[in-house]
């Protein structure tokens, strides 16, 4: 027998197959009515039937006819092969619908004729649309429009133009999607026509489904967009060979932590395994992202970005002077969770940062940069609530990570969980020192003249009256600190402010911490465990980098703030010492791994046997045949542990799914 088309869904139940069944158009389809039809063309179908394929009998055409064609061989299906050509049958049944033109109208009547496994085939054209298209259908919509994304080229075939309202901000493409189902937008060119600076988004993927795919699109420069495409709520799935050009959008901005969960804070994706190689993340890969820098007035810009627990994998694109970056758990919601990095090439024209991560885990390897070499030091990792505390997080929120939050893990004398921060100044607990002059760079006490020279570098100063708090980065002058912090307005001290000193050892969500225990309610949210406000007890996941190169040497990971230590929380590339990993991550061969490695510290002390040094074997084949060669082993608990595989590449929803190799016919 042979196979045709793509067999998403097999495995379906019956009462799913059968509402994929055809419906009758209410339209007139005569000689008069014919022009204004949107006609299902099973032609062109995949799954169309063709006159030497076997039909089993009770399915649908002509079952005797189709006995009589398999009785000659004098065999019979299996149960197993039955079972999965009645499943079958359902995608056999979907269709192509041809929308008459590309307008918003035409669109949409498309799309009202087509049910779940369909294809509404947007032609060639040019429209401009002034309401939000809402895909609430499991089909794929595409356009024609066909997209290089190596030379990042396109030929714009079906161009939508769109100027929406931006406030409230409004998507033009609203993909509302069911879990079990999968959806698909390909072959557009988008060109927002807005003169007005927003936040709509060009396409927003939202709901539960796993297997979303946008694909082969060209979003043109659009200076007064933001963001190109969101992933929210329980979004996964893959966007390739778009070929995305901008001189301020953010590419993609990640949003998606609520996979399963009716939680908007990003609660459940911090509550659950971090799931290294896995498909529960959205993926990136085999795009052009080009930052058009020579454009007047263009600003810094990142390929990514998110929060509410987000998960993203940023594959194999072809990068032009964007920053990889997300946001952390500062606000009310929580940062991004976790994030692949890999196999990228990223061509500068400017000095950017190679990426900055300010919560969640992240492997970042086999990266390369060119052109104009990169600013600052590596890939940075902050914890903004270290520096400075968000307005609406004082007292009852989050608050800042000055060391007395009970959001984080706080020096407590002896680090005895359950136990009050340790106040270092002044030296009475519950007491509270005296400022005599202060700017936003610096308090001055007047209560002291006795601090030695950075006495209280990277401990944290936290004022009475409001609950802002600074970290320390200096002391000088006997009662004197330098402070810092990264939102504007900064926190301004002056005379007669009373403030506390202490110091924490590890933020909540901060990048190399991991799963935890559930928060729930609304901010102010709880440990669902302790029922109260504290530290989530999250295991340590810490941040691996290796195989990330410019010209001028290795990108390294590294961190300016103040509760990250190399060799604990994060890892760079790193030779072995006598045939012991003894720092960092190795690579190499499978063969040539080092005999040993040394076992990792959380200093939480939660972690059972957590993760140390780490080693890649480059040359270890793919468990599924992926083009993506390696595995990441980690020492701990005193033994080489297989940590990380890449998840298959390309991603199985970029290409048809193969017949199945594993069932025969039994005679």
């Amino acid at each position: 027998m042979s196979y045709r088309g793509n067999c998403r869904n097999l495995g379906r139940t019956a009462a799913v197959i059968q509402a994929q069944l055809p419906v009758q158009l209410p339209m007139p389809c005569g000689a008069a009515g014919r022009p204004a039809c949107h006609l299902p063309s099973d032609y062109d179908s995949p799954f169309r039937l063709w006159p030497n394929d076997a039909v089993p009998s009770g399915l649908y055409g002509h079952p005797a006819s189709a006995r009589r064609a398999t009785a000659p061989r004098g065999r019979k299906l299996s149960a197993l092969l039955a079972a999965l050509l009645f499943a079958a049958s359902g995608a056999a049944q979907a269709k192509s619908i041809t929308a008459l033109s590309p307008s918003f109208f035409d669109v949409s009547r498309a799309i009202g004729s087509a049910v779940d496994g369909d294809t509404v085939i947007i032609p060639a054209g040019t429209a401009t649309w002034t309401s939000q298209l809402v895909l609430n259908k499991a089909i794929t919509l595409q356009g024609q429009t066909t997209t290089d994304s190596v030379a990042g080229t396109a030929v714009d075939k079906t161009l939508i133009t769109y100027g929406l309202p931006t406030s409230p901000a409004v998507p033009l493409i609203r993909v509302s999607s069911l879990s079990g189902k999968s959806y698909r937008v390909s072959g557009f060119t988008f060109q927002q026509v807005s003169t007005t600076s927003n936040l709509n988004g060009c396409i927003s993927l939202e709901g539960q489904s796993k297997t979303v795919r946008v694909d082969n699109c060209h979003f043109k420069d659009m200076p007064h967009q933001s963001v190109f495409v969101y992933v929210k709520a329980g979004v996964y799935g893959v966007a390739d060979h778009n070929v995305m050009q901008t001189s301020h959008t953010q590419c993609f901005v990640f949003y998606n932590g609520s996979a399963g969960s009716s939680d908007i804070y990003g609660n459940a994706a911090w509550a659950a395994p971090t799931a290294w190689g896995s498909a529960n993340f959205f993926f990136v890969e085999d795009n052009y992202m080009k930052h058009l820098s020579g454009i007047a007035g263009s600003g810094f810009a990142t390929a990514t970005d998110g929060t509410f627990g987000g998960r993203f994998v940023l594959r194999h694109n072809h990068i032009y002077t964007f920053t990889v970056a997300n946001h952390g758990t500062e606000g009310t919601v929580r940062g991004t969770r976790a994030q692949e990095v890999y196999g990228n090439d990223f061509h500068n024209d400017a000095t950017i940062l190679a990426g900055g991560m300010r919560s969640g885990s992240v492997l970042v390897y086999n990266n390369t940069w060119d052109g104009i070499a990169l600013g600052g030091q590596g890939w940075s990792l902050q914890a903004f609530r270290s520096e400075q505390v968000w307005p609406a997080q004082r007292f009852t929120g989050w608050q800042g990570a000055d060391g007395s939050s009970p959001w984080d893990v706080n020096d407590t004398e002896g680090n005895v969980e359950g136990h009050a921060p340790h106040q270092y100044w002044p030296t009475t607990p519950g007491t509270w020192g005296a400022v005599s002059s202060g700017s936003s760079t610096q308090v001055v006490a007047s209560d002291t003249n006795t601090w030695t020279s950075n006495k209280w570098k990277d401990y944290g100063i936290k004022r009475k009256s409001n609950d802002d708090m600074n970290r320390i980065m200096s002391t000088t002058n006997g009662n004197t600190v330098g402070i810092t912090g990264v939102e504007q307005p900064p926190v301004v001290w002056k005379a007669g402010d009373q403030y506390q000193i202490h110091r924490v050892l590890v933020c909540l969500d901060q990048s190399g911490r991991g799963q935890g225990d559930l928060l729930t309610g609304t901010s102010p949210f709880i440990n669902n465990v302790t029922k109260t406000r504290a530290w989530p007890h999250q295991v340590l996941d810490p941040v691996y980098g290796w195989n990330n190169s410019q010209v001028r040497g290795p990108v390294k990971v590294v961190s300016p703030g103040n509760t990250f230590v190399e060799n604990r929380d994060y890892y760079n590339q790193a030779a072995a010492v006598n045939g012991v990993q003894q720092t960092g991550v190795g690579v190499g061969t499978f063969a040539n791994r080092p005999a040993s490695g040394k076992n990792g510290f959380d200093i939480a002390g939660i972690t059972p046997n957590p993760p140390g040094t780490a080693y890649w074997a480059a040359d270890v084949p793919s468990i599924n045949k992926s083009t993506d060669k390696g595995a990441l082993y980690v020492w701990r608990g005193g033994a080489w542990v297989l940590y990380y595989q890449p998840y298959t590449y390309p991603h199985p929803l970029t290409t048809d799914l193969a017949p199945p190799s594993n069932l025969t016919i039994v005679p």
